[in-house]
């Protein structure tokens, strides 16, 4: 047996072709372990500001000269003036266009409960772009645990102690991708998702696989040709 390659076939052929599940979740996990990394990524950028804040407040508790520092952390607060941005709003309750609190409300907002155009959350994220560990609610939703919106990726996390077992990870939206995905056009690494078209060990419906590997060509490798 031989993977296909995209000259050996179209994509609209690849269903007709044997699957291979035990390739398809390796395929699965390999493109979660990319996600964590542009996840952590992403956070970090734009949690940088917060940052910078959090290391000025510890240094001034640890009596260290921080001058310089803040000058270049005012410096960038200067620039966000200038292009029409006001300074960052801290709080339990914060408000304002970049806001970070316990509950965070704002255009750019990270919390622990976080609502926002872009919004980040530990415990509940709700935006037009939500990222949330817990449960995301959004336009385009990410999250690990649970997801919920038009696209949803929730990629769920390893069971303590048992290598292969996986919990949590449920997305529920028109084009889900996650441990469990109920959508329309659902791509679910296990056997418990559901979809009006479906890419899964389960099923691999022709409009499911299409538009999945038109996006994640790896995938076009879980069918294979006899040798």
């Amino acid at each position: 047996m031989s993977a296909i390659s995209e000259k050996q076939t179209k994509t609209e052929e690849l269903h007709n072709y044997p699957f291979e599940a035990d390739i398809f979740r390796r395929t699965f996990n390999r493109y979660v372990q990319r996600f964590n990394t542009a996840f952590i990524v992403s956070v970090l950028l734009i949690c940088s500001p917060f940052i910078a804040y959090a290391i000025a407040w510890y240094l001034g508790e640890a009596r260290v000269d921080v001058t310089g520092f803040l000058n270049l952390l005012h410096a960038g607060e200067s620039l966000l003036l200038d292009v029409g941005f006001p300074h960052i709003v801290f709080g339990v309750f914060a408000s304002g266009i970049i806001s970070v609190g316990h509950f965070a409300f704002g255009f750019i907002s990270v919390g622990n409960f976080s609502f926002g155009v872009i919004s980040i959350g530990m415990f509940c994220s709700c935006g037009i772009i939500s990222m949330g560990v817990m449960l995301s609610v959004g336009v385009i939703a990410i999250g690990y645990a649970r997801a919920y919106g038009v696209i949803t990726i929730a990629v769920g996390s390893k069971k303590p102690f048992e290598k292969s077992t996986y919990m949590n990870g449920k997305a529920f939206g028109v084009i889900a991708i996650g441990r469990q995905a109920h959508a329309v056009y659902s791509l679910s690494y296990g056997e418990e998702g559901e979809g009006v078209y479906q890419f899964s060990p389960k099923r691999q419906d022709p409009e499911a696989v299409a538009l999945f590997t038109r996006w994640f060509k790896k995938f076009k490798n879980t069918f294979v040709a006899p040798a």
